[in-house]
């Protein structure tokens, strides 16, 4: 008897969708299983297995997130529910839950992790800033991967190599490394402040070409508190993406550990080739930012 193939699975997103992996934020299409994910319990499980499909797509927007999300109508997210459109200390919020996107109306609101669980450790640095305060190390890191050239290098010589080996090369090989993200708010708060030449603006902006740097950034700056929003800048064929947030303001709701976005329009998308995970026991991991269901 002939096996029959498994069903194409309902959700799913296009590559270049950003996951957050223990191992850093890794494009979608990259996960292999074993790979531990960041669920919505705010811990690390493993993928299972991988799929892939050629489907139909919607474009979810954000009120943080000027592209959107490209995904099925049958991914669900991580959502909760509120009648105003930006959220203050005393709105009243639903419980959350999982809505798919064929569902979602104008009051749901998206969830972006902004407490990622029990810290990672920070890689030794190089033995000549060993004794060194952290605050100030990754204040350079910072510095150096918002420079380039002989201008970066002359912050810290010794930390090239590092800053290469844990964040990538300049330009769009920059990654994000998930221990970033788990660090205290002191450590948090030098290497994003440093990542932005913000002396005397109250708004504060980074772009760069990398869009899984650029992600790592967004939910850096939601972590520490920050309204920060992600746009495609890209001009001319050049890749480029923008951060950006103020120093002080911006209405935000954070609930649970979570920063909930509106979700401001659903449209139709294009058919693409679409990957999607299976994660052991939480079913959830976060994409471009978001929490959403596995299969």
């Amino acid at each position: 008897m002939t096996a029959r193939p498994a069903p194409a699975p309902a959700a799913g997103f296009p590559a270049g969708t950003m996951v957050l992996a223990r191992h850093g934020i890794i494009p979608i299409e990259d996960i292999a299983a074993g790979d531990l994910v960041f669920t919505h319990l705010r811990r690390w499980r493993p993928v299972t297995r991988t799929a892939t499909m050629a489907a139909a797509t919607v474009q979810v927007g954000c009120a943080t997130l000027a592209s959107g999300l490209l995904a099925t109508s049958g991914q669900a997210f991580l959502t909760r529910m509120t009648p105003t459109l930006l959220p203050g200390p005393g709105t009243r919020m639903s419980p959350s839950a999982w809505t798919e996107v064929a569902a979602m109306t104008d009051v749901h609101r998206l969830a972006t992790p902004v407490d990622f669980g029990q810290e990672l450790a920070m890689p030794e640095p190089p033995a000549s800033l060993s004794g060194q305060d952290p605050a100030e190390v990754l204040g350079m890191v910072g510095q150096m991967i918002r420079l380039k050239g002989s201008k970066a290098v002359e912050v810290c010589p010794d930390l090239v190599d590092w800053i290469t080996e844990h964040f990538g090369p300049y330009g769009a090989g920059r990654r994000f490394p998930a221990w970033a993200l788990t660090m205290p708010e002191e450590l948090r708060l030098a290497l994003l402040l440093a990542l932005v030449d913000g002396t005397g603006r109250d708004a504060l902006a980074i772009r760069m070409a990398s869009k899984r740097f650029m992600v790592g950034v967004r939910m850096l700056a939601c972590s520490l508190g920050f309204a920060a929003g992600l746009s495609d800048a890209a001009k001319a064929g050049k890749p480029a993406w923008l951060s950006s947030w103020r120093r002080e303001g911006g209405r935000r709701a954070d609930y649970d550990g979570y920063r909930w976005h509106s979700a401001l329009r659903v449209e139709l998308g294009p058919q693409v080739q679409l990957f999607a995970l299976a994660v052991s026991e939480d079913r959830s991991h976060t994409v471009d930012g978001f929490t959403v269901q596995s299969l």
